[in-house]
């Protein structure tokens, strides 16, 4: 891209956003493909974004709900190079995803090797680069109090993330009174929270206290979680807004 100025449209990725454009610009030069290693949701709409329609960009994660994902730029052959590892451990430890983080990182695995962390009553899952499963599957022998063995699997995973529903009556569908009753919290404080940018609304960070939420649209804020706005449902008899939020478990 010619000049800088496309980069006040990614407020807070300005860098990422940088990287992205020049991964793109090289492929395009050299008629090549290039496979990124593991992007967070933020990180990925920002590659969408850079990306346009100026060249094809795929995503996969091992899983079709997976959160973090690789890209493949400029690619025809979607091999996006990631692996299923799976370990069980005793019925009597449960360790968290924290834990399982944990070891990865102490073994020697870099986050961005690292795709998504699936841990449950009697086994944990996770996704990796291709070329660091040997080296976890040799390193990683235990997770908190528990002995483990990791090994490939060839199995196929498709999670359905669990959503509450919540009702609210407000004044308005602004993005600071639909914070503040997420967050439990004042109006003020609400506003706070999206000029410090705490608050990303589709993967994208906010200042705009003012701004509508739309249907479905997703709300993440920082120390309290993510959220999926899903809409006005109804009014009251005092014409104050019924909205419907969305809180995952």
């Amino acid at each position: 891209m010619a000049n800088n100025d496309w980069l006040k449209h990614f407020k807070g990725f300005e860098e990422t956003a940088k990287r992205f454009d020049d991964l793109i610009e090289r492929c395009l030069l050299r008629h090549t493909s290039f496979l990124t290693y593991f992007l967070d949701e933020n990180e990925q709409d920002v590659l969408r974004r850079v990306a346009g329609n100026r060249v094809k960009v795929s995503f996969w994660g091992g899983y079709e709900e997976a959160e973090r994902k690789r890209a493949l730029i400029n690619g025809d052959e979607e091999d996006f190079e990631v692996v299923l590892l799976k370990a069980s451990f005793s019925k009597f430890t449960h360790p968290q995803h924290r834990d399982c983080k944990g070891a990865l990182y102490n073994c020697g695995a870099r986050s961005d090797q690292i795709g998504d962390i699936l841990a449950d009553e009697q086994c944990v899952r996770v996704f990796v680069s291709e070329n660091i499963q040997d080296h976890i599957c040799m390193n990683c022998t235990q997770i908190g109090r528990s002995k483990v063995t990791f090994a490939p699997s060839a199995e196929t995973l498709k999670i359905e993330k669990k959503m509450s529903v919540q009702s609210f009556v407000v004044s308005s569908t602004r993005l600071d009174v639909i914070v503040s009753c997420i967050a439990r919290c004042s109006r003020s404080k609400a506003q706070e929270l999206i000029r410090a940018n705490c608050v990303q609304v589709n993967h994208i960070p906010l200042e705009d206290c003012s701004a509508l939420c739309h249907n479905n649209c997703m709300l993440s804020i920082r120390g309290y979680g993510r959220f999926q706005y899903l809409g006005a449902v109804s009014k009251t008899r005092k014409d104050r807004i019924v909205v419907e939020i969305g809180f995952y478990q």
